[in-house]
């Protein structure tokens, strides 16, 4: 005959047990929760890596020569110093050019810089970026409590380790900048997740053997170690010229950048994104907001000139330099300006802008004020005891 079980359930204290060995209950740690998204203001990039670049994670942004890697963060730095984060900019390859990037609209007074220092015989080394950022994430937080910080290292592929650093020209250095290069991510990635850090690390794609002219295969300095570490990986590349016609003659201002997200572990992957870039003056937001209104048919766009429609029906024409200058130092153009990007977000996300969500990184240093879309469901906004509670007053009034 067989036994009847008597097992009963036991209750388990699960923080309590969890304490005992120095565990955590999943539901009480935010190590690896997103609490805070670093906005493009450009919605279609945005919903591409699920709402912002995440902070406390490493995003790699590979594309090959003049794709737009620098230029988008340089765009990220600009998004960032308004918003009041700390922007660190480690600068290998000489880009951050002082009068370049006032001319990107970034405030070269609020940005701070890492460079290599020859005349000290100061190289930048891989080990060296390491020791770098480190530094920066054992002081600035604590000493700048609740201000976000980003660091933007351009580039990746070009920083060489010390050992290859010190070796003679045609001295074979096998696997030196991988190595280091996991050595840095392997330290650094739990401080970047533990002090809510967004860290950008622009790299350079090179063709690899195999593959077609379909189906081109790939691959990234530094070893393997950014694809494993990375939350984010990002390709770029340089789609279709952007062209003007002056006195009869073809002149390029500029080219549509694409972006892939390649891998995410923070959003959906695979998504694509196009954004218009200008040699002169980069993702010039001006020119991307009205453009795009063209594009959905909210505006018109001549040879000369552009047509606007707002919301109440009152027409806004001029000649292209022209509107765009009005977008962006005229009141009445600035508000004309956030109504586009306010209808580009409600088009890209129709439940609402995940960025208004952060829970430290506020939104309110923006030029331009991104409005609550979507609507609340009733449980939301009014509990059941209170639907009860009324409709119980309401039977009580008829009654009396």
């Amino acid at each position: 005959m067989a036994k009847k079980k008597t097992n009963k359930p036991v209750e388990i204290d699960f923080t309590a047990m969890g304490d005992d060995v120095g565990l955590t209950v999943l539901h009480d740690s935010d190590f690896a929760a997103i609490l805070d998204r670093l906005p493009t203001f450009f919605p279609n990039i945005d919903y591409a890596i699920g709402g912002g670049f995440p902070f406390g994670r490493m995003v790699e942004i590979a594309g090959k020569n003049a794709a737009g890697k620098s230029v988008l963060t340089q765009h990220a730095a600009r998004v960032a110093i308004e918003l009041g984060c700390i922007v660190v900019l480690i600068d290998v390859e000489g880009t951050a050019d002082r009068d370049r990037l006032a001319d990107l609209k970034i405030d070269t007074r609020r940005i701070l810089v890492k460079q290599p220092n020859l005349d000290k015989g100061e190289a930048l080394t891989v080990e060296g970026v390491g020791r770098t950022i480190e530094t920066v994430l054992d002081t600035f937080p604590d000493k700048y409590p609740g201000v976000p910080l980003v660091f933007i290292w351009d580039s990746v592929g070009q920083t060489m380790s010390e050992a290859q650093y010190k070796k003679e020209f045609g001295e074979k250095t096998v696997g030196a900048q991988a190595n280091a290069i996991t050595q840095l991510i392997g330290k650094l990635a739990q401080k970047i997740a533990t002090t809510k850090s967004l860290f950008l690390a622009i790299n350079q794609v090179r063709d690899d053997i195999g593959g077609n002219t379909m189906f081109p295969t790939v691959k990234v300095p530094g070893g393997r170690a950014w694809e494993h570490f990375a939350s984010l990986r990002l390709v770029v590349a340089k789609k279709k010229a952007i062209e003007k016609t002056i006195k009869g003659e073809k002149v390029k201002l500029g080219h549509t950048m694409g972006i892939k997200v390649n891998k995410s572990k923070v959003c959906t992957p695979h998504r694509l994104a196009d954004i218009l870039l200008l040699s002169e003056s980069g993702l010039a937001y001006e020119y991307n907001m009205i453009e795009h209104a063209v594009e959905q048919k909210w505006a018109k766009k001549t040879p000369q000139s552009y047509e606007y429609v707002d919301v109440n029906g009152e027409i806004h024409k001029a000649k292209h330099d022209e509107f765009l200058e009005w977008m962006e130092h005229d009141p009445q153009g600035q508000l004309i300006r956030q109504e586009i990007l306010n209808r580009w977000v409600a088009e890209r996300f129709p439940e609402g802008y995940p960025a208004l969500k952060n829970e430290n990184l506020e939104l309110t240093g923006w030029m331009d004020t991104v409005h609550e879309v979507g609507l609340q469901t009733l449980a939301e906004t009014v509990s059941t005891d209170d639907i009860v509670s009324q409709i119980q007053s309401e039977i009580d009034g008829d009654k009396a």
